[in-house]
């Protein structure tokens, strides 16, 4: 802190002692000129008086009544000759000519007294001298006021400095691998709004890591798994087992691989911040139907609902991504659902809904915000029954961002799980 409070301090220290000199030489030149022009009237004064006592004598008791008169004027007077000071020629043209000279240098006015080689001599005058003297009083008291200015200084730096260390403190912590680690500063502080920002950082710091640690167990698992049941039946075929059962077995072992790359890859390519969605208008019930017809249970589809006012409704979609999303939810709803799935498509206010509803067991309300991150899975769903890899639910959440819209998850009328998609898009029919 010794370091920065001498730089902050002599900064400051400079910028006031500038300050107070050009402050101060502005002050001097304007009391410069009003002192000298109120000088200057007096001695006009003194001199028409020293002339009219002088004009009725001779000039040789001049000299005597300059004496007599000095002590009933307010400053020195005396009577010289001309040419007993050395003077600029601009100077000297001007005192010829019965002009008031003022030699600064020796605090003197001179004035020549008409049709005679001598003039009246006023000083000298110790203000004038002392206008360009700087004492040191003066300096003692700029000193003093410099260290003055170190108290407010150091009791505003010293807060500023505590809180500074702390956000260093935690940003070491953090280096070393301690994601939880955050800075807590007052409201007031200085540096509340970049404690903000660390708080922030830390956070999305600690999810991505967890996020991770998370994809690479799901990955090593889901990898392990199929690899190992491979391993197996390559030793059963060696064994003179079924080679056709076995290949069958391992080909589908291979899809599991497949798929599982497929929705990493598809993960990435979201998460990637050059992704751009390809919005175009889409007619809306065709091409839900489309994709539930993909999803028939004993030849019946998911059942459709069309609550927009218009019969042949178009949205502003990806139709890839988004046709991707509503399949990664129709496939968990057939996976975890009952038999019945209703798709319910609304539009309200320029923002567009898509409701899925299954009538299976749903979705604990502690588990909904858990899903929607990659690599987790409900408890128990992770078994050969079900399958899956834990990404569908999180990739349905990134395509809605990518919308600029999002994912919630609720509790169906029918008693099982409700997914909800919403993105903003403008309504338009062609019919």
């Amino acid at each position: 802190m010794r370091q920065v409070f001498l730089r902050f301090y002599l900064t400051v220290v400079v910028c006031f002692l500038a300050t107070s000199l050009l402050i101060g030489g502005i002050y001097k030149q304007l009391i410069e000129r009003t002192n000298q022009r109120y000088l200057t009237d007096i001695f006009k004064s003194t001199v028409s008086i020293i002339e009219e006592e002088l004009g009725d004598l001779p000039p040789s008791l001049w000299h005597d009544e300059a004496s007599r008169l000095r002590g009933k004027l307010p400053v020195p007077v005396q009577i010289e000759k001309l040419g007993e000071y050395s003077l600029t020629e601009e100077n000297q043209k001007s005192l010829e000519k019965g002009d008031i000279i003022l030699l600064l240098d020796k605090g003197l006015y001179i004035h020549r007294i008409h049709k005679t080689d001598q003039m009246v001599v006023l000083g000298p005058i110790p203000f004038l001298t002392d206008l360009d003297n700087i004492s040191w009083l003066d300096f003692l008291a700029l000193f003093l006021m410099s260290a003055a200015l170190g108290l407010p200084t150091w009791l505003w730096l010293r807060p500023f400095w505590r809180d500074l260390l702390q956000i260093i403190q935690q940003s070491r912590r953090v280096g070393q691998g301690d994601f939880a680690a955050r800075v807590s500063l007052d409201e007031s502080s200085a540096l509340a709004s970049l404690g903000v920002t660390f708080n922030g950082m830390a956070h999305d710091v600690e999810e991505l890591t967890a996020s991770r640690r998370a994809m690479i167990d799901a990955v090593s698992h889901d990898l392990r798994t199929p690899l190992a049941r491979m391993r197996y039946r390559l030793e059963a075929i060696k064994s003179g087992a079924d080679s056709a059962a076995q290949v069958a077995a391992i080909e589908r072992d291979l899809g599991q691989i497949d798929e599982l790359i497929e929705e990493w890859l598809t993960m990435s390519s979201l998460d990637s911040p050059q992704m751009q969605m390809n919005i175009q208008p889409q007619p809306m019930i065709p091409w839900l139907n489309k994709l539930a017809n993909e999803f028939s249970l004993d030849g019946k589809p998911p059942e459709l609902i069309n609550q927009v006012e218009q019969n042949d409704p178009y949205m502003e979609i990806d139709s890839y991504y988004l046709g991707r999303a509503v399949s990664n939810i129709l496939s968990n709803a057939r996976r975890y659902g009952g038999d019945t799935i209703v798709m319910t498509l609304s539009w309200q206010d320029g923002q567009a809904s898509l409701m899925i509803d299954d009538n299976g067991e749903g979705i604990p309300q502690e588990q909904r915000s858990r899903l929607l991150q990659p690599f987790t899975r409900m408890e128990g769903s992770r078994n050969k029954a079900t399958g899956g890899f834990g990404l569908g639910l999180a990739i349905v959440a990134m395509i809605a961002r990518g919308h600029g819209g999002s994912v919630a998850i609720d509790t169906s009328p029918q008693g099982g799980a409700r997914i909800v998609l919403l993105w903003p898009t403008p309504l338009r029919s062609l019919s």
